[in-house]
């Protein structure tokens, strides 16, 4: 796979299809861009697909992140920047989401427009009588997991968080064992994005001044605070839609690739206009 040398970090990555708008996948945790596998290419019938690992997942190295949010943000807009593929839609799960929203907000003239899918800004929810008693419950437990990982119990931390926070252990358990281990393996990576606040805690101020198009999602069988995140945040926004998948979990382009593809190509399609 080709490689880009950036300003701190090496990054591997694939571009998939030539025509259509640049389309940046911007996986979250517990994973790197093989996950993506199952929509790339359909995707890349309509669309120019451009996935890559992050730093410090698959094949893509560099320093460690000091501000991991911001970081990942600049490497993204300097692999783009290095393959002139931009303004591009970008895509992105979980942390991945957090990391498309924060390049929307840092290089404005790179994105086009943002899925975001289970964005885990869990610090919208503190004042909520419903949902915040339950995501600083789940503060605390990720402090727990994290320190389980680090004692050598990465794997079995996975399956409980797809199975009990994220509620979609199918997702998981579709992943073949040696698929798991690798991917259990940036368990490490997940409590150092968890410690960075911007992952959890975004400034209000800053995401009521986006106005690209957004396109929030979740699954309705998902985890339990996504929804509620995505109610927040499509009030704040002032260009959002807000779509719950049927049937769907955390990872819908493992275990629903085809509705996915359906979901992101009418959204991405219809902005598909020359930029100015």
């Amino acid at each position: 796979m080709p490689t880009a040398k950036l300003r701190t970090a090496t990054v591997d990555y694939a571009v998939v299809g030539g025509q259509g708008d640049p389309t940046v996948l911007v996986h979250g945790p517990f994973a790197d861009r093989r996950v993506w596998d199952r929509i790339a290419s359909p995707l890349a019938r309509a669309l120019q697909v451009i996935t890559y690992d992050r730093r410090g997942y698959g094949a893509s190295r560099g320093p460690a992140r000091p501000h991991p949010v911001r970081d990942d943000a600049a490497d993204l807009a300097g692999l783009l920047g290095s393959l002139d593929l931009f303004p591009a839609h970008v895509v992105g799960d979980s942390y991945g989401a957090v990391v498309a929203l924060r390049l929307a907000l840092d290089r404005p003239e790179m994105v086009r427009s943002v899925v975001a899918h289970d964005v885990p800004f869990f610090g919208l929810l503190d004042a909520d009588p419903v949902a915040g008693p339950a995501v600083r419950a789940w503060a605390e437990r990720a402090r727990s997991l994290g320190a389980r990982i680090r004692s050598g119990e990465a794997e079995s931390v996975a399956r409980e968080v797809f199975g009990a926070e994220y509620s979609d252990l199918a997702a998981w358990e579709s992943l073949d064992a040696g698929r798991q281990l690798e991917y259990a393996a940036y368990g490490a990576r997940w409590v150092e994005e968890l410690d960075d606040p911007e992952t959890t805690r975004p400034s209000r101020a800053e995401l009521e001044g986006l106005d690209i198009p957004i396109l929030l999602t979740s699954g309705d069988v998902g985890p339990s605070w996504a929804r509620p995140v995505d109610a927040q945040l499509h009030a704040m926004f002032r260009n959002s839609s807000a779509l719950s998948i049927p049937g769907a979990g955390h990872w819908p382009w493992v275990t629903r690739p085809d509705s996915f593809v359906g979901l992101l190509a009418t959204f991405l399609l219809e902005r598909d206009v020359p930029s100015t």
